[in-house]
């Protein structure tokens, strides 16, 4: 996954958190952590301002008011920060002059700022919503994805990428097939399969990167400690999971590719990646 783009603009951007042990990860950290609900705003050259998932936004609690959607907010504590919109404020970014929201899966804290975007097209995965959909609502509660965020007419604007745009680009020894958003290697979706339906993540290089390529698995991993330390999830984090033999063959793959040297891995929730929220200059 080397790509063909040069820099892309690159903004990290806290949507709200929930707190959970540790331990469900490692087995031994006997804290509470805060997870954060990291997306992330890029500014193309020609498409202008994207932007990669939404956080909580501010409709969580009202999606969460009755049974057996009200199970999502007790079993998963949530601190929002307001509306998405707020939150690119400082950068000067208009909720109705963005053209393009890539959502790498419909997990409430990835979708919760979703219809503050009435202009944008809806990018995603072929299969990360249909799957959702069809299931009962005490399931919907478990593949924590809350129907109510969703904007009365998402299926207008939804731009679906079917797995067959999804290939190993030439030359390339990438684990993932991959598909160029906008067909000039700045911004380039990955498939990773495992933790929700149809899971993409995105592929960028940035300035702050150096040059290196970046590779923002969304929820593909939770902690560093996964990919660095060999980690494996515990029950009950295991619960969440989608697909848990297909998450555990993609965490294995990303294991490989941070060995090899060639990506940065960026996970939403992890500890790293929040630290660019708070220093848009750190470098790690």
């Amino acid at each position: 996954m080397n790509g063909t783009g040069t820099n892309i603009e690159v903004h990290y951007l806290d949507g709200g958190h929930c707190t959970q042990w540790l331990c469900a990860i490692d087995g031994r950290s006997l804290r509470r952590v805060r997870f954060h609900a990291v997306f992330l705003a890029f500014r193309h050259p020609r498409e202008g301002w994207i932007i990669c998932d939404t956080g909580y936004g501010a409709r969580f609690f009202e999606a969460t008011r009755r049974p057996p959607f009200r199970f999502y907010r007790w079993a998963t504590p949530v601190t929002p920060r307001g509306t998405t919109a707020a939150a690119l404020a400082p950068l000067g970014v208009l909720p109705g002059e963005v053209r393009h929201v890539i959502i790498t899966h419909f997990h409430a804290d990835h979708i919760g700022g979703l219809d503050e975007f009435p202009n944008a097209r809806v990018h995603c995965h072929e299969h990360a919503l249909a799957q959702l959909r069809v299931i009962n609502a005490f399931a919907q509660t478990r593949a924590a994805f809350l129907p109510a965020l969703l904007p009365k007419d998402i299926d207008a604007r939804l731009a679906l990428i079917s797995t067959a745009k999804f290939s190993p680009m030439h030359g390339e020894t990438s684990p993932f097939p991959v598909f160029d958003l906008f067909g000039d290697g700045l911004l380039r979706l990955v498939e990773l399969p495992g933790h929700a339906p149809g899971q993409i993540g995105v592929e960028y290089t940035d300035r702050i990167a150096n040059g290196a390529r970046t590779l923002y698995c969304a929820d593909a991993f939770w902690h560093s400690m996964q990919i660095t330390r060999g980690v494996n999830l515990r029950w009950p984090a295991t619960l969440p999971q989608w697909d848990i033999a297909a998450y555990r063959s993609t965490v294995t793959k990303l294991r490989a590719l941070a060995q090899a040297g060639t990506h940065r891995l960026l996970a939403c929730h992890d500890e790293q990646t929040q630290r660019h929220v708070e220093n848009p200059e750190y470098e790690g």
